[in-house]
C-alpha cells in the first residue's frame, strides 16, 4: 500500500494527541515542539500547532478528510470508540446511497481544532472510486 500524507493545523498538542489516540486508536509517532506524526491508520497525518490556521467554524464543504475502513467491523468498533468517548458528532452515523451504486455508512467528528474527519465503510469496495 502506498501511504497517504495529510497536515492540518491544531490549536493545542496535548488535546490533539488525546482525541487521535482515544477515537480512533491512533500511534503517535515523532513529536516535536510544534507538532506531532500519527500513524492513522496506516497513513501520516501531521498535526501542526498553528491557532492562526485553525477554523473558527466547523464546515464539512470545502475541506474534510477522513478514512474508508476495510471491515464492517473495523467502521463499527471506530463509531462505537468515537462515541464511547463522547467525541463531539457533525454528522452521526448514516447510509448513503443505500441499495445504490456508492452505497456506504458515514460518520462525521470534529476534532478539538474544528478539523472535520469522516469515517466510512462501503457495501461494494468496487464502489469506492
Amino acid at each position: 500500500m502506498t501511504m497517504f500524507h495529510l497536515a492540518v493545523p491544531v490549536n493545542d498538542l496535548k488535546l490533539t494527541k488525546d482525541f487521535y489516540t482515544k477515537m480512533f486508536g491512533a500511534d503517535i509517532g515523532r513529536e516535536y515542539e510544534n507538532y506531532v506524526v500519527f500513524n492513522f491508520f496506516g497513513h501520516q497525518l501531521v498535526c501542526h500547532q498553528d491557532p492562526k490556521s485553525v477554523p473558527k467554524q466547523v464546515s464539512m464543504y470545502p475541506r474534510h478528510y477522513g478514512i474508508i475502513l476495510d471491515s464492517r467491523e473495523q467502521f463499527d468498533t471506530t463509531y462505537e470508540s468515537c462515541k464511547q468517548n463522547n467525541c463531539e458528532f457533525f454528522e452521526d452515523y448514516f447510509e448513503r446511497f443505500q441499495g445504490e451504486p456508492g452505497w456506504h455508512h458515514t460518520f462525521f467528528v470534529i476534532d478539538p481544532s474544528n478539523n472535520l474527519i469522516e469515517v466510512k465503510y462501503y457495501e461494494n469496495q468496487a464502489d469506492i472510486y
